[in-house]
């Protein structure tokens, strides 16, 4: 498999010499006062980049291994004759809800009714029943119960309502691969199984693969998406799905600089997969994982800044662990879904009943920037440095927890973001009950050996 080179750092553009007008400028704004913030807050992950930030963080071997384990935990719903999942493990959400009155979309209970309606649809007795090969065709909702309708906790409680829909466990991507148990009495919704993940999708967004088709893309090099928001429109021109940093796509040839050929999945009439082809070019796709690199990482982080925060990656966006896995989908390395799982799925050092400040003194001794997860409880982040003294994190956040007058609210964040771990303490009211994501560090993951 083919590997995109380490992306250069950009080269300096060559200015002017200062006017003494100019000059004089310059030191007069330099004298005024900035707000601190400005000071303290970077924009840019390459802002924590070191000196080496074009070596790689481990050797060849050490990162083929990485990339071995990925496409074996990738293509392994390929591999199965029948479910994994146990009919009862499917009905988390229904245990979770069948008494209580979640709130729909219209800020209203959903009826008992119709929530014990859902037990029915699941026509379990046809478990197992269909248990074949399929491909996502678009990026679609990977569910706990099958409806599209959401499931959320009063709104009127601080944290809850949109988009906290608990009935939703994921988002599966274009072209990932997929086992089906069975489908929903009505036929809309398919019971699949992921490499990380297992839910319901709409029936419709999946098509399934030949025994000859699947063989074919499991044998071939496959691309990276790099970068968000990447219109695919196959060669003859039709749009087919928008792709994005953790997606990835067999290779069907092109590279060596130049646009890749990929291969696309598209459901035909009987709902088989077909495969059309589609161009990728270099700055929006890796040919194999990309090498191992703070640089690359800032650079993929960059482009991931800013992004919504969606609970389950809700509408396309990102949540926590979403964020942190579609990331290092790009570089080939393997994590679980949740941010549980993942701090637990590489060596993990806990921190112990210490206070928040010998958390963050330990952390900036032995974390590796750029390859240390940092768990709390329910939230993972990402290590990337320290800057102006204190250690600096990447994570994707709905907000801050705030108290006024007794009552609990929240100061929204809602995106990708790079932050200290005591966001929000400049926010107004906020709730000093809970103590900063310092004082709740529970450990560090390490995806490379610590220095």
């Amino acid at each position: 498999m083919g590997q995109m080179k380490t992306l250069p750092a950009p080269a300096g553009k060559r200015r002017s010499p200062l006017s003494a007008a100019a000059l004089l400028l310059l030191l007069l704004l330099l004298s005024l006062p900035f707000p601190v913030a400005a000071l303290e807050a970077p924009r840019t992950a390459f802002r924590f980049v070191g000196k080496d930030f074009g070596a790689p963080m481990i050797d060849e071997a050490a990162q083929k291994e990485m990339a071995d384990l990925f496409r074996k935990n990738y293509f392994s719903p390929w591999g199965r004759s029948a479910p994994v999942v146990e009919p009862g493990e499917s009905l988390w959400a229904w245990e979770r809800w069948k008494e209580s009155e979640p709130w729909g979309e219209n800020l209203r209970p959903h009826s008992r009714e119709w929530v014990r309606s859902l037990h029915i649809l699941c026509d379990l007795d046809k478990w197992g029943s269909v248990s074949r090969k399929a491909v996502a065709c678009v990026d679609t909702d990977l569910r706990a119960l099958p409806t599209s309708r959401p499931f959320f906790e009063d709104p009127s409680r601080a944290g809850e309502g949109y988009p906290f829909d608990y009935l939703q466990n994921s988002r599966v991507k274009a072209g990932e691969p997929l086992f089906v148990g069975h489908y929903s009495a009505d036929g809309a919704w398919a019971f699949v199984e992921t490499g990380y993940a297992s839910g319901w999708v709409d029936s419709r967004d999946i098509a399934f693969m030949s025994e000859e088709l699947a063989k074919k893309w499991q044998g071939m090099p496959l691309a990276f998406v790099i970068d968000d928001d990447v219109a695919l429109r196959d060669s003859g021109g039709i749009y087919r799905f928008t792709a994005r940093v953790g997606a990835v796509l067999p290779v069907v040839g092109g590279g060596k600089g130049g646009p890749l050929v990929i291969a696309v999945p598209v459901r035909d009439e009987q709902g088989q997969a077909v495969q059309v082809e589609a161009l990728l070019s270099p700055g929006q796709a890796s040919d194999g994982p990309l090498p191992l690199t703070e640089w690359n990482l800032a650079m993929v982080i960059d482009r991931m800044l800013g992004k919504p925060y969606g609970w389950g990656d809700l509408g396309g966006n990102r949540d926590c662990s979403g964020s942190l896995r579609d990331l290092f989908t790009a570089f080939g390395v393997w994590l679980p879904r949740n941010s549980a799982a993942q701090a637990k799925a590489y060596p993990f050092v806990p921190f112990g009943e210490v206070p928040g400040r010998e958390k963050e003194e330990r952390l900036a001794l032995e974390g590796v920037p750029f390859a240390t997860l940092l768990a709390v409880p329910g939230h993972i982040m990402l290590y990337l440095g320290t800057y102006r003294g204190e250690p600096w994190v990447f994570h994707s956040m709905w907000g801050v927890r705030t108290l006024r007058d007794g009552k609990e609210g929240r100061h929204i964040v809602g995106s990708a973001v790079i932050t200290t771990l005591r966001p929000g303490r400049d926010a107004a009211n906020l709730d000093p009950r809970r103590g900063d994501l310092a004082e709740r560090l529970l450990g560090m993951t390490f995806l490379v050996p610590s220095r």
